[in-house]
């Protein structure tokens, strides 16, 4: 609900004492909790109409759109977790999720269930942070992934600020900074010093390429599920390489593993893609490509992805969108008080 002083009874507006007291209780509780599991928090219906900026809170069996994408976002958070841990966790069910509101990208605060099939069949309760950086194309850090039963206390969370999106992202090589790379030659390909490329039984292995893929496709256009509800299940991967900054003396499975890296995809199956001021031709039989980057820090184990299709014809300016702490938002935001008589 808007509410401007022409059309809004005396009764329901707030003051500026009331509106600071609200707002603030409601971050020191998402402060405690470190943006997860909040159930128990929300602001006074009087005060909808106000400029706060709040989390929306989903349960895993609530409708909601973008299901492709949080679930993969799921998914990124435990390959995030498995290449820092050695485990092999796998997406049980999602629990729930918070993400904050306002602008054009968000943060995602996930709690759901995995398990590791090498250990036990049993569930174990994973956090995972998801902080994008860009509207339009794949650009994201998870910055949170861990066992729920590693999260900081209350107390602990309550002496450290707590910035609603995170601006940062893992250090890399300069091989892996900047813009992404132009589609490698056939001759670049051939060298074997900075390419590896797998053969399908490692690919058909993990799913963790195919789920870069899903987000490509899906960062590039939210609605295709509209258009094609069934899109994943047409999508078929053709072949995989892997650029990384490792020569051929190390192992395929280290070069697979490499905490920073490129990975090129080709496919076939998305009838038509979708990118900002890009066309490109139509039909499931087109061989397509699409470039992942993937950075993880040593030191903090932050996980970045950033990726695009490539093959389109550009059209025009490019504008990418991003945004500012969720903190620094509201902030920015007048209330719409009245003084008291």
């Amino acid at each position: 609900m808007t509410t401007t002083e022409d059309n809004v009874p005396a009764e329901e507006y707030v003051s500026a004492e009331e509106y600071a007291r609200v707002r603030d209780a409601y971050w020191r509780v998402v402060r405690e909790s470190e943006g997860f599991d909040l159930e128990d928090v929300s602001i006074p219906s009087s005060m909808c109409g106000t400029p706060i900026c709040v989390m929306r809170t989903f349960g895993g069996n609530d409708r909601y759109s973008d299901c492709d994408l949080v679930k993969s976002y799921c998914m990124v958070g435990l390959q995030r977790y498995n290449m820092n841990q050695g485990t092999n966790y796998q997406l049980s069910s999602l629990i729930k999720f918070n993400v904050t509101t306002g602008t054009a990208v968000c943060s995602y605060y996930l709690t759901l269930f995995a398990h590791d099939p090498d250990v036990s069949s049993s569930d174990k309760t994973f956090q995972v942070r998801i902080d994008e950086k860009s509207f339009g194309r794949l650009d994201f850090t998870c910055s949170v992934a861990r066992l729920k039963e590693e999260a900081k206390g209350e107390g602990d969370s309550a002496k450290d600020p707590f910035i609603p999106h995170y601006h940062g992202g893992p250090e890399a090589s300069v091989s892996f900074v900047g813009e992404l790379p132009l589609w490698p030659s056939a001759t670049d390909l051939n060298d074997e010093r900075r390419f590896y490329m797998l053969n399908r039984s490692e690919w058909e292995a993990t799913d963790w390429i195919f789920t870069y893929l899903v987000l490509v496709i899906y960062s590039h256009d939210k609605l295709i599920v509209t258009r094609d509800r069934y899109y994943r299940s047409n999508l078929q991967i053709v072949n995989v390489v892997i650029e990384t900054s490792a020569d051929d003396s190390e192992s395929s499975i280290e070069r697979f593993k490499a905490k920073s890296a490129h990975v090129y995809i080709t496919f076939t199956g998305l009838a038509e893609p979708q990118a900002p001021r890009q066309s490109f031709k139509v039909g499931k039989h087109v061989e397509r490509k699409a470039i992942v980057r993937r950075v993880i820090c040593e030191g903090t184990g932050e996980m970045s992805l950033l990726g695009k299709l490539c093959g389109g014809k550009f059209t025009g300016k490019q504008r990418s969108v991003t945004r500012g702490s969720g903190e620094e938002a509201q902030s920015s935001k007048k209330a719409r008080t009245r003084g008291r008589s």
